[in-house]
């Protein structure tokens, strides 16, 4: 799988995704048994908008790429403009009928309003708020060694 991976990786255009298409993978592919809980995720987008941005999209992506390799094995018997219909298809169902991915999509599009609006500002995580704090005095440290 890793080298079908490898190959998706490289040749598909994942990255030029719309939010909305790639959240219709993730849902497309999501595995209840998995470690991580897609929902749960996209609900901490109101405590922390910046994280689709900065990590779930990423994350995505690379779990689209990965389970895709894994259909692409399992659906063999398929020519593959019979698996573009089936995940076309697929996809398509999701968008238009699928309760869970509009509730989860207004999450995302709230999350993605607020990174984008001048008028909110991104409280920092708590490890970023202690590394501040341990960094600051560096500043006054290097302002005395410029000085010298």
């Amino acid at each position: 799988m890793s080298s079908r991976y490898s190959q998706l990786k490289e040749k598909l255009p994942i990255s030029q995704l719309s939010d909305e298409v790639l959240l219709a993978f993730r849902l497309r592919f999501d595995d209840p048994l998995d470690i991580v809980d897609l929902a749960q995720d996209i609900s901490e987008l109101s405590l922390f908008p910046e994280r689709m941005e900065e990590s779930y999209r990423k994350e995505w992506e690379a779990y689209v790429l990965k389970a895709l390799a894994e259909e692409i094995k399992q659906n063999s018997h398929l020519s593959s403009a019979e698996f573009i219909e089936k995940v076309m298809c697929d996809i398509e169902h999701i968008q238009a009928n699928n309760d869970t991915y509009a509730n989860l999509l207004r999450q995302v599009h709230h999350a993605k309003n607020v990174n984008k609006a001048g008028n909110t500002f991104v409280f920092p995580s708590p490890l970023r708020q202690q590394i501040t704090t341990f960094l600051l005095p560096i500043t006054t440290v290097c302002a005395s060694s410029n000085e010298e």
